[in-house]
């Protein structure tokens, strides 16, 4: 059971590239049957329900249950409440894939991961090279370029561990060349977002490479700091004319944003402590108005984590993101991982936290389930011991070797 439990695990890792390519809100029902893999190879290896990472598993409880009772205050309850089953399902599966992530063949399951990842990467340019040629296959919408960003994001997370592992083993032109080509798929495709995080995770790689204690801590804090702050800091951005201006310059759809920051902070004044409800984003009273011509003050969520939980669940679900976060941050910086790969895992984290800062509601299952296949990635990728080969690639000498 257990061995067909992981070949299920690495299906889902072959596979979810190209998902995100073509059909993103694939991701979801695909990380729902990784997350039963993930449950049923757990139950059925040794120690395996004692691996449940116990501290995120309480924050995300406690989430949900603060979720569930602001559906009393919720401007429709019935959405708080179906909303909090279904994330319950999502964060179920997140937590089972991260305890299963003592697989077999850790090696093997790297291997799916880059070959999935390009396979969704040619899958990607050849769509956009043919103007949709691809994705008219699945869809009725017409092709536009932005719809390759899900594939982008998830290049971007994966490429710095991907490479480090290949590193780490001694394969320098191998990780060169992977890393040069996911590098170059990110910068190619339009997603601003997955640019601009990829940007900021190398140098907060190479930080964490030579603080790798006191970086993570210090990252930590900020994080919290951040998210509790964020009513505060974000919708003052657009009261400043001239970084409007450059802002607006640069982008027109992130000046729109700080539009949306701005009046999500003003609906945020008015409920601090209990939220509007859960996924109550959507019914905001104003948000349908037209800040400008043809953008609302409030499509669907606005466009950041911190503000999204502040907006919904007030005070205590700004709290209970900020520990989560944090936890991710000070966790790594206990990871028993060869240092290279414990930084490359802190890119890894720099990327999502800029994505989530500025991209999809936090909410999403799609989004949610592919962080949750993310994480496992990485964390199998992690216990790859580099005495073991990687099927398909030459051996260089190590240099290091991981254990979890």
């Amino acid at each position: 059971m257990a061995a067909w439990c992981e070949a299920g695990l690495g299906f889902c890792v072959l596979i979810l590239p190209a998902v995100l390519a073509f059909v993103p809100r694939g991701a979801a029902p695909l990380a729902g049957f990784a997350g039963l893999c993930a449950a049923g190879h757990m139950l059925t290896t040794r120690g395996g329900r004692r691996r449940l990472p116990l501290v995120p598993a309480a924050l995300l409880a406690a989430l949900l249950v603060w979720g569930a009772v602001s559906a009393a205050w919720a401007i429709d309850p019935w959405r708080s409440l179906a909303l909090d089953l279904r994330l319950a399902g999502v964060f179920a599966a997140g937590l089972a894939l991260a305890a299963a992530a003592r697989i077999e063949a850790p090696a093997r399951l790297a291997l799916l991961v880059l070959v999935g990842t390009f396979a969704g990467i040619t899958l990607a340019i050849v769509d956009l090279a043919g103007d949709g040629v691809v994705s008219h296959l699945v869809s009725t919408r017409p092709f536009a370029a932005p719809r390759l960003n899900q594939i982008a994001v998830w290049v971007a997370i994966v490429l710095l561990p991907t490479a480090a592992l290949r590193l780490g083993g001694g394969r320098v032109v191998v990780a060169a060349l992977i890393a040069a080509a996911m590098a170059a798929t990110v910068y190619l495709l339009d997603a601003t977002g997955a640019k601009a995080a990829l940007t900021a995770a190398v140098p907060a790689a190479a930080l964490l490479y030579l603080w790798p204690r006191a970086v993570p801590r210090l990252m930590a804090a900020l994080s919290v700091v951040a998210i509790l702050t964020a009513p505060v800091t974000l919708p003052s951005l657009a009261q400043h004319p001239r970084l409007f201006a450059a802002v607006n310059t640069f982008k027109e759809s992130a000046g729109h944003r700080l539009l949306i920051w701005r009046f999500a902070g003003e609906r945020i004044a008015e409920r601090p402590w209990l939220g509007w409800g859960l996924d109550a984003s959507r019914a905001i009273p104003g948000g349908d108005v037209e800040a400008r011509p043809g953008e609302k003050f409030l499509p669907l969520h606005p466009h950041d984590w911190s503000l999204q939980a502040w907006l919904e669940l007030g005070a205590p679900g700004a709290l209970l993101l900020a520990l989560f976060v944090g936890w991710l941050w000070l966790r790594l910086a206990e990871a028993p991982w060869p240092l290279l790969y414990r930084a490359a895992a802190g890119g890894s984290l720099t990327v999502v936290s800029g994505i989530a800062g500025a991209g999809w509601g936090i909410w999403q299952e799609w989004w949610l389930g592919t962080l949750a296949l993310a994480l496992f990635a990485i964390l199998v990728m992690a216990r790859v011991d580099h005495k073991d080969r990687i099927p398909g690639e030459s051996q260089g000498p190590s240099i290091g070797r991981s254990s979890s």
